[in-house]
């Protein structure tokens, strides 16, 4: 629905988690405003021309070009459009929707189709690069358009700053024998974020024990998934983009196909008892789909973890009843899994099969020979670990049945 812009509306936008969002003005229809992700705000002129919708780019919002002057400029290209004649291509040239970044992408994820991390790619490139930079011309981007991208991104994350210029710099890589003006990479040279300092952060005893009641107050799908997360070790997205499809109730497994794992290779992850309990409860069980679906698009898994972990912590902080606890993130749960299965003198190696690392004794020649699959060793683990978790819980100094626990989830 179109409403009245203003300077300090326009100015008053917030960025959305993911992809892009738009304001329509009343004063020129078609004239919109579009936010992305990293927080730039662009004009674009939504027209249908012969029959097909167009859109075509204004200006960038900013302190030399603000919403007057996109009015202005955006009912030029209205009645030029109307009259049939075609919006001028940035500097002067013929452009093609073949030749924009938006364009090649298509060309650009299926050359790259094997990619184990395909799907990060899609994502990333999607969410942060388009909104901001589909539609230039590809070989019209430069290092400065970049840094300015990148900049943005790392005012709110600096990991998907880093991301971002990864993914960017990998699809010019492959652009550049396509693009004939394109005389240099123009991620090269542009700025980046510095790698963070790796976590070390591990959930003590008595926050596992807490964070495992903050979840049973929790609705779907926060309170089951965490305790999934608590209970297998599993990274975040494994579980909340898991397929119904991957778990066997009745054998307790859940397998993780090569597709959906950090290092392409599938993983069979056994359950303990707790855990089928958790999976049964959960809503919707019957039939296929999504374990956790999008409420937007039920095709995808949950997201908008961001807002959700600051909640978690303050509902975390409240029950251990102190003010403001040590920073944590979920990624943090599976690196208090990994810790506590050490704890109880499980081997390092079933521990590295638990977590699906590739790295110790599964990497180089002695991955090569040691073909072990340590499937009972992670069901005794993970079964040891749930035992473990359920003592804290209850509180017991001595060991409970884990189906205790299981009752109470």
């Amino acid at each position: 629905m179109a409403t009245k812009l203003t300077d300090a509306k326009i100015r008053g936008m917030k960025a959305p988690e993911a992809g892009q969002i738009e304001f329509a003005d009343s004063d020129v229809p078609g004239l919109r405003v579009r936010v992305g992700v990293s927080g730039a705000k662009t004009f674009i002129l939504r027209r249908r021309v012969a029959g097909k919708v167009r859109n075509v780019t204004v200006g960038r919002y900013g302190p030399r070009f603000g919403l007057a002057d996109a009015r202005r400029k955006a009912r030029t290209l209205v009645s030029d459009l109307e009259a049939g004649k075609a919006p001028p291509a940035p500097k002067g040239r013929s452009a093609t929707a073949a030749e924009t970044i938006r364009g090649m992408l298509p060309h650009y994820l299926a050359a790259k189709a094997e990619l184990r991390s395909l799907a990060d790619t899609k994502r990333i490139l999607e969410n942060y690069v388009l909104p901001e930079l589909g539609d230039r011309l590809a070989d019209t981007v430069t290092r400065g358009d970049v840094t300015k991208l990148v900049d943005r991104i790392a005012e709110r994350s600096l990991s998907r700053a880093r991301a971002t210029h990864a993914q960017l710099s990998a699809f010019y890589t492959w652009a550049m024998p396509r693009l004939d003006r394109m005389v240099a990479n123009p991620c090269r040279d542009a700025g980046r974020p510095d790698k963070p300092e790796a976590r070390d952060r591990v959930l003590d005893d008595d926050e596992l024990a807490a964070l495992w009641r903050v979840a049973e107050a929790e609705p779907e799908p926060w309170g089951p998934a965490l305790k999934l997360l608590i209970l297998t070790g599993a990274r975040r997205n494994e579980v909340f983009c898991a397929d119904r499809a991957e778990f066997d109730l009745v054998g307790a497994e859940w397998t993780i196909p090569p597709d959906r794992a950090k290092n392409g290779v599938a993983n069979v992850v056994p359950l303990s008892a707790p855990a089928v309990v958790v999976l049964k409860a959960i809503g919707g069980s019957e039939g296929g789909g999504k374990l956790f679906p999008s409420r937007r698009n039920p095709e995808n898994g949950a997201s908008g973890f961001s807002k959700v972990q600051g909640r978690l912590r303050v509902a975390l902080d409240k029950a251990m009843k102190r003010d403001t606890g040590e920073h944590w993130q979920m990624h943090d749960i599976r690196r208090t899994v990994a810790t506590g299965l050490q704890k109880l003198g499980v081997r390092f190696e079933v521990t590295e099969a638990v977590l699906n690392h590739v790295s110790g004794s599964r990497s180089g020649i002695a991955g090569v020979y040691q073909r072990h699959d340590w499937k009972a060793e992670k069901r005794a683990a993970l079964d040891s670990w749930a035992r473990f978790v359920a003592q804290l819980v209850e509180g017991k100094a001595k060991a409970i049945n884990v189906v205790e626990l299981g009752a109470r989830a």
